[in-house]
């Protein structure tokens, strides 16, 4: 678990990177539009194909730490083996729901490179960003399994939910 906690953190640590890049580019441009009235080429292409890489890049993160937003469909329940089937459920269901992803992902991924598909300004080609979809959810439905098993075998998951309610959740 410590492993898939550092590769997680690793690849929030990139999209950060990367979401950093992109304010930086964002800015340049806002600064060359208006200033100099020369936009830089391809801005719209690079935020779309950059911010992939950020939403996908950290979801796994986001998950382990349980920084994600939570809507509570299914009832919070005192009892112990129904907590736990519905620990297990949720994670079946977004283990579900991330092997779709996967699967489509790579069938785009195969698909665009078929046909050459690519972005309109600056052709940045959709494949390695599909493939990044593909690998990225493959790894958090790996991440959700993991926590299902846990959960099945009574270990707590870590690193826990806060119960900290300073923040502006209601």
């Amino acid at each position: 678990v410590k492993i898939l906690d550092s590769l997680a953190g690793m690849l929030a640590f990139l999209a950060g990177i990367v979401l950093f890049m992109l304010i930086g580019l964002i800015f340049t441009d806002v600064i060359f539009r208006y200033i100099f009235t020369a936009p830089i080429l391809g801005v719209e292409d690079t935020m779309q194909m950059g911010m992939v890489a950020v939403i996908f890049g950290s979801a796994p993160h986001v998950w382990r730490n349980a920084e994600h937003i939570v809507v509570d469909l299914f009832p919070e329940y005192r009892i112990e083996w129904l907590r736990i089937m519905r620990e297990v459920t949720i994670r079946f269901l977004i283990f579900s729901l991330m092997l779709i992803f996967t699967w489509q992902a790579w069938i785009s991924a195969e698909e665009s490179e078929f046909f050459g598909n690519a972005t309109n300004m600056v052709e940045i080609p959709f494949q390695p960003f599909y493939l990044m979809i593909a690998v990225s959810a493959a790894f958090h439905a790996i991440v959700v399994l993991i926590e299902a098993f846990q959960i099945c075998i009574g270990q707590e998951i870590t690193p826990l939910v806060s119960d900290d309610t300073s923040g502006d959740e209601s």
